[in-house]
């Protein structure tokens, strides 16, 4: 990646300092500017598949463990990547949120021991709820943002975890080509089944 930057880089410089070079940019139908833009855009893509897709499943499997944390005494154990303690081996803790990340696009959190039905309740509700917060937050950043960068970057926050609450927070089972999460029940349809058994 570094070397594909310092010789873009490089081409640019090399193509601006030469006045013929500067005369075939002008003549072609892009620009500099155009350029730069095309480049940020490309940046801006990668960033955003690369590390903050990876946060918003962090923060929302954080709000699965809060909900615990907060409604009982137990630990809570956070995975991002593989879902077992073998492949995934605990990396830190906050408190009593254990951490077990690896480079994913998906996650899960979970509880040793028995939780009481609204212990339960605030578990399920905990990762949506996260989700919900996060797309507020950062649909308010980007309203206050003028174009640009983090105009962007905030815009596709807002859409990825305004999406992940939605995802997480309908009753239903994923679908098998949602990956590591196909069979499993959503936080929502969790939800509906605490509050109907007894």
């Amino acid at each position: 990646m570094r070397k594909v930057l310092t010789y873009g880089f490089a081409f640019i410089v090399i193509c601006t300092l030469g006045t013929g070079c500067v005369r075939i940019l002008r003549s072609m139908p892009f620009s500099v500017a155009r350029l730069k833009k095309e480049v940020m855009g490309i940046l801006l893509f990668a960033i955003f598949y690369i590390l903050i897709i990876p946060i918003c499943v962090v923060l929302h499997e954080v709000g699965h463990g809060l909900g615990v944390v907060l409604s009982s005494g137990a630990r809570a154990s956070i995975y991002i990547g593989k879902f077992n303690e073998k492949e995934n081996k605990k990396n830190f803790h906050i408190g009593r949120l254990d951490f077990h990340i690896q480079w994913s696009y998906f996650g899960c959190c979970y509880s040793a021991g028995d939780l009481k039905k609204y212990q339960e309740l605030a578990f399920f509700i905990g990762g949506p709820l996260m989700s919900l917060i996060l797309s507020l937050i950062s649909f308010w950043l980007w309203s206050i943002t003028s174009d640009g960068v983090f105009h962007s970057l905030f815009q596709g926050i807002t859409m990825f975890s305004i999406t992940q609450f939605l995802i997480t927070a309908i009753p239903f089972k994923y679908p098998n080509w949602m990956g590591s999460y196909s069979g499993f029940s959503s936080d929502g349809l969790q939800l509906l089944k605490i509050l109907r058994s007894k």
